[in-house]
């Protein structure tokens, strides 16, 4: 299955893991941080896209990728991948809110246990993390770990599980030649009129 690998990170864990699927895979692994020239989605069957959970800040670059690729994914199957440490309870909540923004019959989710290193975190993380510490009294350090063999493991579970989907056949739709000029209109019925011409939609002959 033509498959292509999203990812958004602030602390490398995500890149991590969406370049280890790729690798597994045999295909590209895009950064959505960085200014991006999209990917014609219609050469893949499949995006998989993985970010860090992150509080208020979850997947928002995600969520834009995938607004800037709305009519493009109607024929794709999508897996989210979502990675942190005490976020699991709240992953479905964003994955479904994913879901609800897209709405795409072919969804499937993935969670694995992430890390964090206080001294990599960005300052309004830190700001953030100092003062949960002055009202709770507990200072968080590092904790948690990204262990190859979850990586691995998720490797192997995205790879069987696009085994098992089925490619979704392209919906073909009629194109309409406009029997004056020849111009081309793909869709379900003809233009009101040819954008070429200006001459009524009656003019125009399905193409077979």
């Amino acid at each position: 299955m033509r498959t292509v690998i999203t990812y958004e990170t602030q602390h490398g864990s995500a890149k991590k893991i969406a370049q280890a699927i790729a690798e597994k895979l045999g295909c590209l692994a895009i950064n959505v941080d960085t200014p991006y020239q999209a990917e014609d989605a219609s050469k893949y069957d499949a995006l998989v896209m993985v970010f860090n959970f992150r509080g208020p800040y979850t997947a928002q670059l995600t969520k834009l990728f995938l607004s800037k690729m709305q009519g493009k994914l109607d024929n794709k199957h999508l897996i989210l991948i979502g990675e942190g440490i005490f976020s699991e309870k709240e992953f479905p909540v964003v994955a479904k809110q994913i879901e609800d923004s897209i709405g795409h019959a072919s969804f499937t989710t993935y969670f694995i246990g992430g890390q964090l290193r206080v001294a990599t975190l960005t300052p309004e993380e830190q700001y953030l993390l100092n003062d949960f510490s002055k009202l709770t009294g507990v200072t968080i350090t590092d904790m948690g770990e990204l262990k190859d063999s979850d990586i691995e493991k998720l490797c192997t579970d995205i790879e069987a599980g696009l085994n098992e989907l089925p490619v979704i056949a392209e919906e073909v739709k009629k194109q309409w030649v406009c029997t004056v000029c020849g111009y081309v209109h793909t869709g379900d019925t003809p233009p009101e009129k040819c954008p070429v011409c200006q001459q009524p939609g009656s003019v125009f002959k399905e193409k077979v």
